[in-house]
């Protein structure tokens, strides 16, 4: 039978992987994100944020979650994992398409994008100029077996759970998945199984039911038949684009504190209050996969880069397997 060996939780996208001199122009894209009044948020911003956004405060904050990541890169390579499952969301969806609310991609390889240099961050949200290349797409690993196992196994369960088995021609996964092997194991020796939470309304499930999801995904990975290592990872959160500091540690203190309760009732308004929050759902339903073990807290950092409040939430953590 196969083992859940390792938990972990951490944050991606644009704040980690760029340096802190690039974190203004990422505040001046912000300005320019039509799913928030940034006007309104500047006119309310709590005082203090200017210290906030001083580089002396920004390199600490990324040198910080320079150690967070090689941190969890140390215990993801000690664990020797033969195959991972990353609870995360898809970022792009097409009107056109189906968007369920938990979803599994079980091809047996996985598009990978490949960076191709960075794009200047205060152009986001603005139309492209001039047509893009295509992203120079590389193939890793996936693991149909354990996929389908989850699909048929979350189902007997009581959990309806729909299939995804390529993605458009041309398209890779999410970075929200990927990133797995572009910060920690760009080799891809583990294969890795993407399990798709939906973070938007109102197709989205309730925190109560990810946590539930995330007891059944134990006992479905502890039930395949294979003589496997697997680890699960929560891929994205805590708060952002706009930073909300007090649901961050009301986070975190109860996936410390291993406090149930407070995580099944989680206040959907305050998960919704901005577009990426809702990525908090994938810690919760690796915590109720890893229960009755506790988060261990690698490290959180606030990391404002505009005077509005915008930014992002970094965290990163792990659980330790604990017996049922």
């Amino acid at each position: 039978m196969a083992h859940l060996v390792l938990g972990i939780g951490s944050s991606h996208g644009p704040t980690i992987q760029s340096p802190p001199e690039v974190w203004q122009r990422l505040g001046e894209g912000d300005a320019r994100d039509p799913r928030y009044d940034f006007e309104a948020l500047l006119r309310d911003a709590p005082p203090g944020l200017d210290e906030e956004i001083t580089l002396e405060r920004q390199t600490a904050r990324h040198e910080a979650n320079q150690a967070g990541l090689a941190d969890l890169n140390d215990r993801l390579r000690a664990a020797e994992l033969d195959a991972i499952v990353v609870v995360s969301n898809p970022h792009r969806t097409w009107p056109e398409d189906n968007q369920p609310v938990f979803g599994v991609f079980r091809g047996a390889e996985l598009p990978v994008g490949q960076r191709r240099g960075s794009r200047d961050p205060a152009t986001r949200f603005q139309p492209p100029s001039g047509e893009r290349p295509a992203p120079e797409i590389k193939l890793f690993p996936g693991e149909p077996d354990l996929a389908n196992h989850l699909i048929e196994t979350l189902i007997e369960d009581g959990f309806d759970i729909a299939a995804t088995d390529q993605m458009r021609e041309g398209v890779a996964l999410d970075e929200a998945f990927t990133f797995l092997y572009q910060r920690f194991l760009p080799e891809g020796g583990v294969s890795m199984v993407p399990f798709m939470l939906s973070r938007y309304l109102p197709n989205q499930a309730t925190p109560a039911r990810c946590y539930a999801l995330g007891r059944a995904l134990r006992r479905a990975i502890e039930s395949w038949g294979a003589e496997r290592r697997v680890g699960i990872m929560a891929s994205g959160g805590l708060s952002h684009q706009i930073i909300d500091q007090e649901l961050d540690h009301t986070v975190i203190d109860a996936l410390v504190g291993g406090d149930t309760e407070t995580l099944c009732a989680l206040d959907r308004g305050r998960l919704n209050a901005a577009p990426g929050t809702p990525e908090i759902l994938n810690w919760v339903t690796v915590a109720g996969a890893m229960e009755p073990s506790r988060m261990t807290l690698v490290g959180y950092e606030p990391c404002y880069r505009s005077l509005a409040g915008t930014g992002h939430g970094v965290a990163f953590g792990f659980w330790a397997p604990a017996p049922l």
